[in-house]
């Protein structure tokens, strides 16, 4: 009998058209165009899936169950993941667990289909309120989001994360000219949103930008993008549009939270629950502050007309529906504090909800600075670093400006051949890295044929155009009469809302009724104050001016703009001498507050050219009462990049560089500290590219300096270097046969192009080289050699025959330009390409043999030799070897695994050894084929023997029983038993190891004694210490001082979030920033957001000093 008429209606009808396997939104019927006929038509791709099969052999058949056919047996499922129920004959997924999935898929349709009206009435709401750029006052007349979007580009951390792995792949299928990008920063950079809306993304992120970046824009594409969708506008945010390669088909319901104005509402509301997913969080000093989820009620609720929202909606569309919650402006928090209870209640809010959720995104923008350890420790907030806009973004941006201006295609090629001509200027560069920037520059370039020389200079250019403009076309009657009260009322705005902001009693908004009461106020003693105020009160709220009416209350733009009529509200103030209130006062109390920051830098673009030349005297004075956190180098670094100091002598603008990079400077700007991106600092021409390079020479010359500083040095110098600088003359001009110089010439990749005289003093270099932590071919490869001399190709040769092959770092092109080292490295290192399983002895024989006749007795062939599987006879390798190199390999390889269980062998074998390969080789055969009373027996001996590894040696041995367990080609290490029983004991780093090869119950017994030992694991040399860190999962706290010294063994990676570390204490953190080259990178962050907070809570509010110093009176 077949599945009746009125089976398939309730079928399709209470699957709502959707696949039911969990977290699968495959809609079932496809609409498609008929290409010849024009026509459109419905293919139906859903499967009638039985739950119990029909006839006999077929999965999960059941003789008793009659009714195959009917609806309690039939589920609904794309072919996919029909396939994947059915596959094994289903054993994978049984009767109880497929009428569990269908009636939950049922349940949260028939919820979801309820919801889907108010739902609308909110996407239809905020679509239209959210559909025009932020930043309108460019003479862009209402243009939407999509017509002047680009792409602007992000870098993440290259690792072996998700989220990396995803840009890798973006950047082979849809490149972009991000090659400087990439270069400059070391992230792996992809377009903001091609990332964001990629089938291929899974889970949440922080995005980091600086003012005027378009992290907001991004959020805003992004939300309309799938608002669009789900509201059927199909010609709207299209990927053709915004030239996205890939998107997504899960259309996402969007939430779009600023984050200021929930810190305000939390502060204001009294919390209350709001149902199963709406608790109040509670805080350490237990007060409650007001969840999210509260709040995303009241936002949803204020835009669904008389419809209702309640908390069971909530819950219902959270586990129904695709979500994003987008949350904005975590930076405009301004208290520290509050910042703070909105960070960790993001991190409580995902935890909430996810357990639950159908598909839950949660992006949040913020500038940096913001502390987000909370977010990035929890592992479900990868960071993304916005970074500058390309050259071929540039012009795209300019090419959709000149179109939605409605520029004449004449004055539009003008426009873009005056900007080409002009973009190499490095202060139009600069000034055109940001859309925000770019977009005022177009305009001023356009309008007035003005190139602004800074950045302060492009906004106060651009207010007067604006104003101009209001003023001649007699928009605003009284810019005529009153401009100069117009600009100064302005000015104060700025100021007055950015201080209330500050103080966290407002979020930077202001109420019609307020905003008349304060100009009242502000203009009393002015002639007719009463009428003034009256009309500006109506120029403002009728006109608005520079101010924009959103949600009943009034404010500024754009935050950029806020912030800089803040500063000409100080500056126009504040007196050239005074005791409290002057200029320098007013400068240095900016100077040490993060939250004023950006108005600090429309500050300093106000001072005259004397008040410049005396900066360093600031910086210095401000940088003895914050050290040593480095805010005020990060300032310099803004400064210098605003080019501030043209004009000024080579001398004046070394010192602001040394001011920068002195001490611990050099650290901060490899670690991204000074950087507003996050990345290492790359200083621009004319605004201290060649005081850097004259800075770090003057440091590298200098013997003295630590390991970790000279790297530093020599990575920033490298990147700051440009061809006329002579990098690699210069360096060879230094020459001495010292580790040290042919470290840093590694590091400067000043071995290449080699004349003779430097090819002997490179070979002498070689002979000398003394170093327990680096092989010599690991730094012959990063300096780029590139000849084929005998002696050094014989040095890189033993080097990788010594152990080097099993983890150098290189790159090797197929059919590329490669050199004689490069294919030297890569025979090394794709020996061991394992042949199928299929290949009989024969075929390992003919195969190791060839490598016998390249590389003899070495590394390179016992290892291959090590990767034979067990049914292969190595004694018959043996015998029939033609090369003494594979006879002996072959038979010592075959021994290992013979006396797997004899210890005094082994003994004998540990007491024979006389070169540190023989060692390597024979503990990483100890611990991948001993039996497990072996191993406890000699557990002393070997404990002892990778003791005495070298830093080098010991992570050769690490790197190969980490690949030899990957590949399966040795059997899990099982010591929990003696563990437990206290039968054996070893030091950190012998744990280490063990963990690596060992069982799942070895690791379980390893975990509980590695947190104490970690700092063995660091000094013993290990190439990543991060995995060790997450194994020493015990639920006693890492002491700090276990990573002092462990900089290179930890490299960055949001780690120190994750792990369960001791407080840092505030004298810890000093201490940490005092000498970060001896701390990991993750833990000098932790210092500075401890520092941040501590500052911040010391800090008297900008507006409480400045009425305690008169500043404005």
């Amino acid at each position: 009998m077949a599945i009746s008429e009125r089976t398939r209606k309730m079928l399709w009808t209470r699957a709502h058209n959707r696949c039911a396997f969990p977290g699968c939104w495959q809609m079932l019927t496809v609409d498609i165009d008929n290409v010849v006929s024009g026509s459109s038509d419905v293919v139906v791709v859903g499967m009638e899936a039985h739950i119990r099969a029909r006839s006999v052999g077929g999965p999960r058949y059941d003789a008793s169950y009659a009714d195959v056919n009917g609806y309690d047996n039939l589920v609904l499922l794309c072919p996919t993941h029909h396939t994947l129920i059915d596959a094994n004959h289903g054993a994978g997924y049984a009767v109880n667990e497929l009428v569990k999935m269908k009636v939950s898929h049922e349940k949260n349709q028939e919820r979801r289909d309820r919801l889907q009206s108010v739902l609308r009435s909110y996407l239809g709401d905020r679509y239209t309120a959210e559909n025009t750029v932020q930043f309108q006052q460019v003479d862009l007349h209402g243009p939407s989001v999509d017509s002047m979007f680009v792409d602007v580009p992000v870098g993440c951390r290259r690792d072996n994360s998700a989220v990396a792995t995803l840009f890798g792949h973006i950047r082979k299928t849809a490149p972009g000219d991000t090659t400087d990008l990439e270069s400059a920063s070391g992230f792996v950079v992809a377009g903001a949103t091609q990332a964001l809306l990629h089938p291929q993304w899974q889970g949440s992120a922080v995005l980091v930008g600086g003012p005027g970046q378009g992290k907001s824009t991004v959020l805003q594409y992004v939300c309309q993008f799938h608002r669009a969708r789900r509201l059927g506008k199909k010609d709207a945010y299209t990927a053709t549009q915004a030239e996205l390669d890939q998107v997504t088909a899960v259309n996402r319901f969007p939430i779009r939270v600023d984050l200021r104005k929930y810190a305000q509402w939390a502060i204001d509301t009294p919390s209350r629950a709001a149902g199963r997913k709406g608790k109040p969080s509670r805080t350490p000093d237990g007060d409650t502050w007001s969840s999210l989820e509260e709040y995303l009620l009241k936002e949803i609720g204020s835009h669904i007309g008389a419809q209702r929202f309640k908390p069971d909606d909530l819950t219902d569309l959270i586990a129904t529906e695709p979500v994003l919650l987008a949350l904005d402006g975590l930076d405009e928090v301004a208290k520290v504090s509050d910042r703070s209870r909105v960070v960790d209640e993001i991190v409580q809010c995902r935890g909430r909800l996810a357990p639950d959720a159908a598909d839950l995104m949660i992006l949040v923008a913020t500038r940096p600075g913001s502390s987000l350890q909370p977010l990035t420790s929890s592992g479900a907030f990868p960071t993304l670093h916005l970074q500058r806009l390309t050259p071929g973004l540039r012009l795209q941006y300019l090419q959709r400006w000149s179109e939605v201006s409605r520029l004449p295609s004449d004055a539009a090629a003008r426009l873009e051949a005056t900007f080409l001509d002009s973009q190499h200027v490095p202060h139009v560069n600069e000034l055109a890295s940001y859309p925000m920037q770019l977009a005022i520059l177009l305009h001023l370039l356009y309008r007035r044929q003005l190139l602004p020389q800074q950045r302060t200079e492009l906004y106060a250019e651009y207010l007067k155009t604006f104003l101009d403009r209001e003023q001649t076309e007699d928009k605003e009657p009284l810019l005529a009469e009153q401009r100069r009260v117009v600009e100064d009322t302005h000015a104060y705005l700025g100021w007055y809302l950015q201080s209330r902001a500050e103080t966290g009693r407002s979020a930077g908004r202001i109420t019609r009724e307020e905003l008349r009461h304060l100009l009242r106020e502000y203009l009393a003693g002015q002639p007719e104050e009463q009428k003034l105020a009256d009309e500006l009160y109506s120029a403002i709220t009728d006109r608005v001016l520079c101010l924009v009416e959103r949600d009943d209350a009034f404010e500024f733009e754009v935050q950029s703009l806020r912030e800089y009529f803040a500063a000409l509200h100080i500056a126009d103030n504040l007196t050239p001498k005074g005791q409290g209130n002057s200029r320098d006062d007013g400068l240095n109390a900016l100077l040490e507050r993060p939250y004023w920051a950006n108005v600090c830098r429309f500050f300093i673009g106000m001072l005259t050219r004397g008040e410049i030349r005396a900066l360093h005297g600031n910086f210095c004075a401000v940088d003895n009462r914050v050290a040593p956190h480095p805010l005020v180098r990060a300032m310099a670094v803004m400064v210098l990049n605003d080019r501030i100091f043209d004009g000024l002598t080579t001398t004046e603008i070394r010192g602001v560089v040394d001011f920068v990079l002195e001490g611990p400077g050099v650290i901060f700007s490899q670690d991204g500290v000074l950087d507003a991106a996050g990345t290492p600092l790359r200083l621009g021409d004319r605004a201290g590219r060649s005081q850097a390079v004259a800075h770090l020479k003057e440091r590298l010359a200098n013997s003295q300096i630590t390991s970790e500083m000279r790297d530093a040095a020599s990575l920033s110098l490298f990147a700051h270097a440009v061809p006329d600088d002579q990098l690699s003359s210069w360096w060879w001009g230094e020459f001495e046969p010292t580790t040290a110089w042919l470290q840093t010439a590694a590091r400067l990749r000043a071995l290449h192009n080699l004349d003779s005289v430097q090819t002997h003093q490179l070979i002498s270099a070689l002979t000398d080289y003394e170093d327990p932590g680096n092989w010599r071919v690991q730094l012959l490869n990063d300096g780029e050699y590139d000849d084929a001399d005998t002696d050094i190709l014989d040095a890189a040769r033993n080097d990788l025959n010594n152990g080097a092959a099993e983890g150098i770092r290189h790159q090797w092109i197929p059919d590329g330009p490669n050199t004689s080292l490069t294919d030297l490295i890569h025979s090394a290192t794709t020996v061991r390409t394992h042949l199928p399983d299929t290949a009989s002895t024969s075929d390992w024989q003919s195969s190791l043999e060839a490598h016998s006749r390249t590389w003899g007795d070495g590394w390179v062939l016992r290892r291959a030799v090590a990767s034979a599987p067990n049914n292969i006879d190595l004694m018959d390798i043996a015998s029939n070897a033609r090369t003494q190199a594979l006879t002996d390999a072959a038979r010592a390889e075959a021994s290992y695994r013979h006396h797997k269980d004899d210890p005094t062998w082994w003994q004998d074998e540990f007491l024979s050894i006389t070169t540190p390969i023989e060692q390597m080789l024979r503990l990483i055969a100890a611990f991948g084929h001993t039996r497990t009373s072996t191993f406890v027996e000699l557990g002393p001996t070997i404990d002892r023997l990778v003791h005495t590894l070298l830093p080098k040696h010991f992570r050769t041995v690490e790197q190969a029983l980490r690949r030899d367990h990957e590949f399966h080609s040795i059997r899990g290490l099982n010591i929990a038993d003696a563990l437990r029983l206290q039968q054996l004991t070893l030091s950190g780093r012998t744990l280490w190891l063990a963990w690596i090869v060992g069982s799942d119950l070895t690791r379980e017994r390893v975990t509980t004694r590695l947190s104490p030992e970690l700092r063995d694991v660091f000094l013993a040399g290990t190439a990543d210490g991060r995995p060790a860190v997450e194994a020493a999962g015990t639920p006693r706290k890492i002491k700090l001082d276990t990573f002092i010294g462990a900089r290179r063994e930890l490299p960055s990676g949001e780690w120190a979030g994750r792990a369960r570390l001791a407080t840092m204490s505030t004298t810890i953190s000093k201490a940490v920033l005092r000498d970060p080259d001896q701390w990991p990178v993750d833990v000098v962050q932790l210092a500075l957001d401890k520092m941040s907070m501590y500052a911040a809570e010391r800090a008297l509010p900008l507006s409480s000093l400045a009425d305690n110093s008169n500043w404005f009176s």
